[in-house]
Formats: structure tokens, sequence, C-alpha cells
């Protein structure tokens, strides 16, 4: 009978000889074999798995039940001044379409780009096959106009053509000589303007070197805008008393440059 020797080393660094016969040799070479048949064949059943399981998902996409039919099928909070027929228009679905076909984030870029809005959220639903849209819009605090084009700015300083809305009240407050390149001055000089007690209606953006206001207390000039424009704003509230003194249209301007020192510009002059 054919036999093998198989030699073991042994922890203590013996050797230790063990004598195999032909036919267990042969019988576990069978099994090995066996073994890795196996495992290929569980591979590609796996493969067969997963091209099952996204054949089905394709075919249950085009199935009816899993379409959205209509534009009742999706549901848009969140708008107050915009009109849903807008938001569906910039959406751009085909009706019916496959729940599954329908990419949110495409449709969350579409919505920012084309609408003044600051956030959006889209979400899928499967059952049943519908979309849920939350939008959050921008708030106009400013009316900002440019040359032929009428215009607000929100609290960043986004500017909004004043089209994008139907029966849109402009705000009471407005900017003359706005530009993108002055939203860093405007991110700070709004959220001063909008806590203090004055009435303010036109913040005057043109000259860079003098900033000017339109107050119910006048025609306000303040200088190049800096870190003194709320001590400014303060000391201009101040003189509320003082400015009663003088009749209406008396005063020309309030001269704010230094706000220590706030000097009055009088139509007609004291001799």
């Amino acid at each position: 009978m054919n036999r093998s020797k198989i030699i073991h080393i042994a922890p203590q660094g013996t050797f230790v000889t063990t004598v195999l016969s032909k036919a267990v040799l042969v019988a576990r070479r069978q099994e090995f074999r066996r073994r890795r048949w196996l495992w290929r064949l569980l591979g590609l059943w796996r493969v067969l798995l997963a091209a099952g399981l996204a054949a089905g998902l394709v075919w249950l996409a085009r199935e009816p039940f899993w379409q959205i039919r209509s534009a009742g099928a999706v549901r848009i909070v969140g708008y107050e001044r915009l009109q849903l027929d807008q938001l569906q228009r910039v959406l751009k679905l085909d009706y019916p379409q496959p729940i599954l076909s329908v990419r949110p984030e495409q449709l969350q870029q579409r919505l920012l780009e084309a609408l003044p809005l600051e956030a959006v959220r889209v979400e899928r639903q499967l059952l049943p096959p519908s979309l849920s849209i939350e939008v959050q819009e921008r708030e106009p605090v400013a009316s900002a106009p440019l040359p032929n084009r009428p215009g607000i700015i929100d609290r960043s300083g986004v500017w909004i053509d004043s089209h994008q809305y139907r029966d849109f009240r402009p705000p009471q407050l407005t900017v003359w000589g706005y530009s993108a390149e002055k939203a860093s001055v405007w991110k700070e000089l709004y959220p001063q303007v909008a806590r203090s007690p004055l009435v303010i209606r036109v913040i005057d953006l043109r000259n860079p070197a003098d900033v000017i206001l339109r107050s119910e207390l006048g025609e306000v000039h303040l200088g190049a805008f800096g870190p003194q424009f709320s001590t400014q704003l303060r000391r201009l509230d101040q003189m509320r008393e003082a400015l009663k003194r003088y009749p209406p249209g008396e005063v020309t301007f309030i001269d704010l440059r230094s706000s220590q020192s706030p000097v009055l510009r009088l139509r007609n002059p004291i001799p």
C-alpha cells in the first residue's frame, strides 16, 4: 500500500511524523475540490440574486402603481410669497414618472437656482408614490432697485428680481446704490438699522464715503460706514428733543460724521 509522510513541527521544537495512506490523500483532495466548487457556486448565486433584485426593481419602477401620475402627488409646503404653479414649473416633472427615477438632489438644485429660496428639502415616498417638498423663502427686507430693474434684497444681501412675486407689497425700507459688492457692508448695517427705534425709510449707499439716511428726524449724513455706526444711530435717537425746537423743514440735514459733535445744517442760518 502506498503511503505518504507528513512532518509537523511541535510547539516544543520536536518533529512529529504522520503517515497517510494514498486513499486518505485522495479523499482530502476531493473534499478540497468539493468545497472550492461550493464557494464558486455560492458566488454565482450571489451575482444572480443581485441581478434579479436589480431587474425586479426596474420592473417595479415601471409598474403604474410605483409611478407619480400627476402634480397632485407632489406636496409642496412652506411657500408664502411665491405661487404653487411657479414651483411646479421649475420642477419640470413629466407625468407619469417612476418614483425611483426622481432625483431629489436634482430637484433641490433646480429650485434653489431658479427661485428666491434659502433652503429646500425633497423627500421621496414609496407608499403611496409621492414627493414631499419643503421650501424656505428668502425674506425681503428692503427695496433695492437697479437701473431699469426693480428688485429687493434679503438680510444677507441677496438681490431678488421683484418680478418673481405676484401681488407683492414692497418693504417700507429702500436702499439706493446697492450692488453685490456692497453685500458685506449690508450684512453688518441692516441688523443695526432693524434694532434701532428710529424709523428709517431710505439708506443711500451711492457714495461709500458718505452713507445717508432718510429718517423720521430728517436727512442724516454719516460718512463712511464703520464700527461707529451703532453709536451714530444711538446719538441720532437722543437728538429727538433738540430737533423739536426747529420748525418742520428748517433743518436741511443732520451732520453726524462726528457722533461726538453733531451739526445741524439749517435752511436759514441764524445770523
